[in-house]
């Protein structure tokens, strides 16, 4: 009680000398992974602010629904937090910026704003923020997209012609094999497909090589094209972050995006150069994306 009290004096003698904290996004809601900006500006700001941003991550909570209860979620940060003072009709403001991107999707409830000063304490709250996978509707109208209605009816014609070479192709497969009497040659899975460029990746063995660089820039891109292709995504030139948080989205098991995690991170590691892992640890890594593909691959059913 006697620290409200205190953070409550010094409120009220900061409002005395007429200074106001205030913050504002740039716009009221966003989609997953758009890049948003909150602005904090101080009114009649000393000439230095020593303003604890945070780094990296903002812990945030987030409302679902339209239930009360919240849970916990974070905001990565884009670059810097930037800050600086200028004068507006005789008076000197100071602003500073968080450039954030979200990757769940709610309603954001930003951390109270703390702004502490020789004489003073200000706080504020940032407004809600809606993140979703499309955008808001604005008052009773959706956003308005662009229609165009096709009247070339032969267009369609002209441009998927090649969709009739399937049965057409299916057709002389059937007589071809009705012929000769011969099985068609099963077309390989991608489960099979990403196998067997494993088993090749274990073959040049290019860390004995001491071409380490290489052997994880093939196993990065092995596992990201399984998961591009299993799960619909392109997540060829995603960070380990944005891949994590759009495999979520599939409702993939927790446990699993870990492993997913670790097995990227060992290519980011050698990527930036922060470490060299050991022949061990290499098998290791591909054993376990073996493991991998195996488990997330759809069950396939052969037919004798």
């Amino acid at each position: 009680m006697k620290w409200a009290f205190y953070i409550a004096v010094l409120m009220v003698s900061g409002q005395a000398f007429g200074q106001e904290l205030r913050a504002w996004w740039s716009t009221d809601s966003c989609q997953i992974g758009e890049q948003v900006v909150l602005t904090i500006q101080l009114k009649k700001a000393p000439k230095k602010v020593d303003f604890k941003s945070y780094t990296g991550e903002v812990p945030c909570e987030i409302k679902n629904d339209s239930s009360t209860l919240t849970t916990d979620g974070t905001m990565e940060i884009i670059g810097n937090f930037n800050d600086t003072t200028y004068k507006k009709n005789g008076q000197q403001f100071w602003e500073g910026r968080y450039t954030l991107t979200a990757w769940d999707t709610g309603v954001y409830i930003f951390p109270l704003i703390q702004l502490a000063l020789p004489d003073s304490v200000y706080t504020t709250q940032a407004p809600l923020l809606t993140v979703s996978f499309v955008k808001k509707k604005i008052g009773d109208e959706l956003d308005e997209v662009p229609v165009n209605v096709e009247t070339d009816y032969w267009r369609w014609l002209k441009d998927y012609w090649w969709i009739a070479l399937f049965p057409l192709a299916f057709f002389l497969i059937m007589w071809i094999r009705k012929r000769n009497n011969k099985p068609v040659v099963r077309i390989l899975s991608l489960k099979d497909r990403t196998l067997l460029g494993l088993d090749a990746l274990r073959k040049e063995a290019y860390w004995k090589k001491g071409d380490i660089n290489r052997h994880y820039i093939e196993f990065s891109f092995l596992l990201r094209s399984f998961l591009s292709a299993r799960y619909g995504l392109n997540i060829m030139e995603r960070t380990t972050y944005e891949t994590i948080a759009l495999l979520r989205a599939k409702q993939i098991p927790e446990p699993t995006l870990e492993r997913i995690r670790l097995l990227l991170q060992d290519s980011d590691i050698v990527k930036f150069a922060l470490g060299i892992p050991d022949d061990e640890s290499i098998v290791l890594g591909m054993n376990y994306m073996e493991q991998l593909i195996l488990e997330l691959s759809p069950l396939e059913l052969i037919n004798e």
